[in-house]
């Protein structure tokens, strides 16, 4: 399946979060090659209209930059904001005397979900679980059914039977 954007789009829509070029220090295009692979495996492109799609997809492989550049020891230097971007959660309250740190947890369609708890790491990763978690949740309805026998006075009267 063919990626529903290029190396060429991502660094177009990520201008200013990393820094690209040859190098340790530096995004290169291999490292977002190695994202899209990840990325894709992950990516349900029929939940997304085209456009919402690549945006989706974007930012998912820049959840999987991240992740991946963090995963080998990060670049070292101070590169661009999607490097060092945490690998944690959403604060919600900092202290400083005692030091103390709390963070959001993440909602249950994602906590509940080795797939989408993964996102939940990075900015970018947060921002494509906003626009998935929406189209994962399934519409449903009540169905009706032949009415179960009344059992009280013959517990042996298979449903089946009724």
């Amino acid at each position: 399946m063919a990626y529903p954007a290029t190396t060429a789009e991502f660094k177009a829509r990520f201008a200013r979060d990393f820094t690209y070029g040859p190098g340790a220090d530096r995004v290169m295009d291999g490292d977002i090659a190695n994202a899209m692979t990840d990325a894709n495996a992950m990516f349900n492109a029929a939940l997304f209209t085209a456009a919402d799609g690549k945006t989706a997809f974007l930012l998912a492989v820049a959840h999987f930059v991240v992740s991946n550049i963090q995963a080998a020891g990060g670049l070292g230097t101070s590169g661009g904001l999607g490097i060092e971007n945490e690998a944690a959660g959403v604060v919600t309250q900092q202290s400083v005397g005692g030091a103390s740190l709390s963070f959001m947890d993440p909602p249950d369609i994602v906590k509940k979900s080795p797939s989408l708890l993964q996102f939940w790491k990075t900015d970018y990763g947060r921002k494509y679980l906003a626009m998935v978690t929406p189209r994962i949740v399934g519409a449903f309805g009540a169905v009706y059914g032949p009415k179960a026998p009344d059992t009280s006075e013959s517990p042996d009267v298979p449903f089946a039977d009724y």
